[in-house]
């Protein structure tokens, strides 16, 4: 589990965040070019660097409109995608 008190809801929505690879980040803005409503300070869990950002407000910067869409890491340590995570 996630233990960073920081990354747990969005100030925006109150929905829970998720963590994002950097590297990952890096291929979203090069391939979509989002504006990010909640990209976060980039932290360090299990020795890999993770942004935090929202599922909801920023859904479609992690794919929603992609067949597949980027992995992301939720609070619990699941990696999913935000599609996986509006079915449930």
């Amino acid at each position: 589990m996630i233990s960073d008190k920081s990354l747990e809801k969005c100030q925006h929505c109150g929905t829970s965040s998720v963590l994002v690879e950097s590297e990952v980040v890096i291929r979203i803005k090069e391939l979509l070019q989002p504006n990010f409503k909640t990209l976060g300070t980039a932290v360090t869990v299990n020795g890999n660097r993770y942004h935090p950002i929202c599922p909801s407000c920023d859904s479609y910067a992690l794919g929603l409109d992609l067949v597949e869409a980027f992995p992301v890491l939720t609070q619990s340590g699941k990696i999913t995608t935000v599609h996986e995570l509006e079915k449930s």
